[in-house]
């Protein structure tokens, strides 16, 4: 077997000095890169993770390799799979090459050289193949739990403006909330929905911190945060090109979009919901979704039926009882 057949790149005889030299190399490289020097394996393969994730975002590679600065130029690359070029002089040492420094290091020094057999690589071999297996499938398996229910449950804002899209009867696309590219019109929408939903946070967190970044309800974090928990009943555009966005619920997906936000209002940590507090909750943002109702028709965007307001306050009471009733 060749160097080049094993995954860290080492096999057979090594010479002391090849080990030295390595061992420089790559240690010296790992703290320009990662501002600190190589310490336990399984820290710094997590940290390995910020640039060998599969499913790293390329935007952020690519900003985060173009800051990367060149490596001292005593360093000479020891190429793959120890390490990867990403730019003239400048290289990132891999999580094989952070397993090779490893074992490297674990060698009885004094020796003039090394056979670094098959039954010394074996177990780094194995520690790789399991860390991109779990690197490869986090993707899935967060959202898996996320559908499932296994994960953290919604956060009280983001519960709400599910009851704040459903109450205004966003569930077609025709009735789609409107996510404007530019003020006034998005500060409008923004404001007019914040206070339902603050409303209906108060109730069930009545001492949840308040910041800001709540008040950008259409263009803020809670409608991804609903899309991961939902998956495909929420459809979510990103207003982009100059072009507005929107998001609504699907019809046929109010069902279960009711049923995932009751089941994630009476479970984790935090004081559960009860029927009647859901109730009181439910009918602040009401009253205060109404009371800005003529913001919202300005744009053509107020929706909401008080026949259709009962069935969903009816169908969330229900199923709130049904999951407390499981949780006694």
């Amino acid at each position: 077997m060749t160097e080049d057949d094993t995954v860290l790149g080492i096999s057979g005889f090594v010479t002391r000095e090849r080990v030295d030299a390595l061992i420089l190399v790559l240690s010296e490289a790992w703290t320009a890169i990662f501002e600190q020097a190589p310490g336990d394996l399984s820290s710094d393969l997590a940290l390995a993770r910020q640039w060998f994730d599969p499913v790293a975002q390329g935007q952020r590679l690519r900003r985060e390799i173009a800051s990367l600065d060149p490596l001292p130029d005593h360093l000479l690359d020891p190429q793959p799979p120890l390490t990867v070029s990403v730019g003239p002089g400048r290289w990132l040492v891999t999580p094989e090459g952070r397993c090779a420094l490893d074992l490297l290091q674990q060698l009885p020094a004094q020796e003039p050289g090394y056979l670094i057999s098959d039954d010394l690589i074996a177990p780094y071999e194995r520690r790789l193949a399991a860390l991109y297996r779990e690197w490869s499938r986090h993707r899935l398996d967060s959202v898996i739990d996320l559908l499932s229910g296994t994960t953290k449950p919604l956060q009280i804002p983001a519960a709400g403006i599910v009851v704040a899209l459903l109450v205004n009867r966003s569930t077609t696309e025709e009735r789609a909330l409107v996510r404007y590219t530019s003020d006034p019109e998005r500060r409008v929408i923004d404001q007019a929905f914040f206070g339902s939903v603050q409303a209906f946070a108060n109730v069930l967190a009545p001492k949840r911190r308040r910041t800001t970044l709540s008040a950008q309800l259409v263009s803020g974090w809670m409608l991804y945060e609903v899309r991961r928990r939902v998956g495909s009943d929420m459809v979510l555009l990103d207003a982009r090109g100059g072009h507005n966005g929107a998001v609504w619920i699907k019809a046929e997906g109010i069902g279960n979009v009711i049923d995932v936000v009751s089941r994630d209002l009476v479970r984790g940590h935090r004081a559960r919901a009860t029927v009647e507090r859901f109730a009181e909750a439910f009918d602040d943002l009401v009253d205060h979704l109404r009371r800005d109702s003529s913001a919202l028709a300005g744009y053509g965007l107020a929706h909401e039926r008080p026949r259709e307001t009962r069935r969903i306050r009816e169908s969330f009471m229900a199923r709130i009882a049904h999951y407390l009733s499981e949780e006694a």
